[in-house]
């Protein structure tokens, strides 16, 4: 099963809507907190638009002080991120109760615990808990991946409705499609399905294991947000998964009363 690349999910509106603030967003997603000023190369490099459309938006964005022009002519975050930066955090952030929950569960099984929300055609990363060990599976909160790779995403089209799998699938390009094992994705969400969990072995890259356990279903108005482990394969033995399954388990009857981010509510 391939992965669909950011670059084509950015290009591709999962619905109907307005082109020209697609690819603001587009332009507005190539800045990172590791980069936060690009030069007009680099935006055209990371979004894929054409150069004279990036120009345009640029300068929409510095008109509404989304995005500002830096001393060296370059282009950095403009000061009215600040207010839905802030915002964004208090909406997004996990309760203090759940988010040390995490860490206990996180210490417990010796793998990096994360809480996985369904948005559109990927799963986010909503809370993290890292591994004690210095070799460890790595997410950041805000990280976004494909939702066909992975036992949390798997696992988040499973806990989506009966038709998920079918809705997904039909929402992807041609192009994207026609690189997926249909087949073997509705089976392995069938599995996931029946059995309320999931369990992957380097789908999403070599050397990386996954379990999760469902902590919510999703339906129209709230998302599937499903709660997992990740690791080294080498830790991920057939001994170790039901002590990982148990842990989970445990953990998200807690997170079950102690809540999720407002945002998902």
């Amino acid at each position: 099963m391939s992965t669909i690349t950011e670059a084509s999910e950015r290009s591709a509106p999962e619905s109907g809507g307005v082109r020209a603030v697609t690819r603001a967003f587009e332009v507005l997603q190539c800045f990172t907190a590791a980069r936060p000023v690009l030069s007009l190369a680099e935006i055209v490099r990371e979004s894929g638009l054409p150069r004279t459309t990036v120009l345009r938006l640029i300068e929409t964005l510095v008109g509404e002080r989304m995005l500002r022009h830096a001393a060296d002519g370059r282009v950095t975050v403009g000061a009215r991120l600040i207010r839905l930066a802030a915002f964004a955090e208090a909406a997004w952030a996990v309760p203090e109760e759940t988010a040390d929950r995490m860490t206990r569960l996180a210490q417990e099984t010796g793998e990096t615990a994360s809480l996985y929300a369904r948005s559109g055609l990927r799963r986010v990363a909503v809370g993290q808990s890292p591994s004690p060990y210095s070799l460890r599976h790595v997410v950041q909160v805000g990280d976004e991946m494909p939702l066909l790779l992975g036992a949390a995403s798997t696992l988040l089209v499973a806990a989506s409705g009966p038709d998920a799998v079918e809705h997904l699938l039909d929402a992807l390009p041609a192009d994207e499609r026609s690189a997926v094992d249909v087949d073997g994705f509705r089976a392995a969400v069938a599995d996931a399905r029946r059995d309320g969990y999931a369990v992957s072995h380097g789908a999403r890259e070599p050397g990386n294991s996954g379990v999760a356990v469902i902590v919510r279903e999703g339906d129209e108005r709230r998302p599937a947000v499903v709660l997992g482990l990740g690791g080294p394969t080498a830790r991920f033995t057939e001994e170790r998964l039901p002590v990982f399954l148990a842990a989970l388990t445990a953990a998200v009857a807690d997170i079950r009363r102690s809540g999720l981010p407002a945002a998902l509510d």
